[in-house]
């Protein structure tokens, strides 16, 4: 667990907790690689942002203590920035399908664009069309794009349709007898079963060819018509649910739970696939406030232990704020019937960190909190998991 000091808040950039730098290229200040290198007077290197605002507050190296001048004694390390911009690592989302290699400062700016890619379906997973023993062979990652593929294909699934029954061997007897039986048309009437019994053997089979045919078409319409219907009140139901939710978390006031749903499934996951994160949805400290989200992941350290850390994200009343973000930020595991059970950790904002600055993209790749928050074999011990969900509760106070 979190509690009794074995762990404390930090700052985590999406990358850094699997990526981590040799030490020739790693920021003493935020453990990350060098952005914007430089160099003091006293030979440690630094990002500059980071040795700039420490240097503010402090008049002394952080790791030697020598007195510094953040204006004389501070210089760009173009060596360095050199070196670094020719290192390549792997995108962490290669369980999603990136395969791009890039240098270790890009990641983060290109996680924003991939991070939510949807992995590709394997072929066996993937959506047949019913029209398949017809002749479609068409596979879909998901029904949507299925249903739309039916739509939009009709004339080619009634020729389909049409090439196959004209296959049919109309000259058995016991083809026929057997379709008769099925009932797939209206019965004729006495007039036309008079007329019905003076015709050949293949105007039977004709006219019972033509009689599916028109059924075919008829269903055909009939579902599409269903489907229109169900699709647009599934999209009502949709914008009703999402409107509820936007509603929730923008006037949750900074207290958000996070019902963590299908818990031992995404940790077998996250087990196999440990560059995996789960993001929550994004809430507000008021209607017209800071949007943070939680992150959980498996810790990069410990992979029993179960890491959570809350994101700022961009919104459209961030010019109206006061940044860097200055607040409490505290993070609970709740247990389901015993509340005196629940794991509760509290933190301060640092306004040092770019943790807390104002995002520049949809989401700022710096996270705060712990990456040893909980041991999961507890969470499962001790009954946090209920239902397979585990929930997660912040309350995020800015001051």
């Amino acid at each position: 667990m979190a509690e009794g000091g074995y762990n404390s808040a930090q700052e985590s950039s999406i990358i850094d907790e699997f990526a981590a730098p040799e030490a020739r290229f790693e920021c003493p200040i935020c453990l990350a690689w060098l952005r914007d290198p430089v160099v003091t007077s006293c030979g440690h290197r630094f990002c500059r942002n980071c040795i700039q605002g420490w240097l503010e507050k402090e008049n002394a190296c952080p790791v030697d203590k020598m007195k510094l001048n953040k204006d004389k004694d501070v210089f760009p390390d173009n060596f360095t920035r050199r070196e670094i911009s020719q290192q390549r690592t792997k995108c962490p989302n290669i369980v999603r399908g990136c395969l791009e290699e890039l240098s270790p400062l890009d990641v983060d700016e290109h996680l924003l664009v991939c991070q939510f890619r949807v992995p590709e379906l394997p072929d066996h997973e993937k959506l047949r069309c019913q029209f398949v023993d017809f002749g479609c062979y068409e596979k879909f990652e998901d029904d949507p794009e299925l249903q739309r593929h039916l739509q939009e294909n009709i004339q080619l699934h009634l020729g389909l349709l049409s090439r196959a029954y004209g296959k049919v061997n109309v000259g058995s007897e016991n083809a026929s007898s057997t379709l008769a039986q099925a009932n797939f048309w209206d019965p004729p009437s006495k007039h036309d079963n008079q007329q019905l019994k003076s015709t050949t053997g293949d105007s039977d089979n004709d006219n019972l060819l033509r009689a599916l045919y028109e059924k075919i078409v008829f269903l055909e319409q009939k579902t599409r018509e269903q489907d229109i219907i169900i699709a647009n009140m599934s999209q009502q139901l949709t914008n009703l649910t999402s409107t509820t939710a936007n509603f929730q978390q923008r006037y949750c006031n900074g207290c958000f739970l996070w019902h963590f749903n299908d818990f031992k499934n995404k940790i077998a996951q996250m087990r196999e696939n440990p560059r995996l994160m789960h993001y929550s949805p994004g809430f507000y400290t008021n209607p017209y406030g800071y949007k943070l989200c939680l992150r959980i992941n498996l810790s990069p350290k410990d992979p029993n232990y179960l890491a959570i850390l809350i994101h700022l994200m961009k919104s459209e009343h961030d010019q109206a704020l006061d940044w860097p973000f200055c607040g409490r930020l505290t993070v609970t595991i709740v247990h389901p019937t015993q509340s005196f059970k629940n794991i509760k950790e509290t933190m301060m904002s640092r306004s040092e960190l770019q943790a807390f600055n104002r995002p520049v993209h949809d989401l700022n790749p710096k996270g705060f909190g712990y990456t040893e928050f909980a041991l999961i074999e507890e969470l499962f011990n001790q009954d946090f998991v209920s239902n397979n969900q585990l929930i997660v509760k912040v309350n995020a106070l800015p001051v």
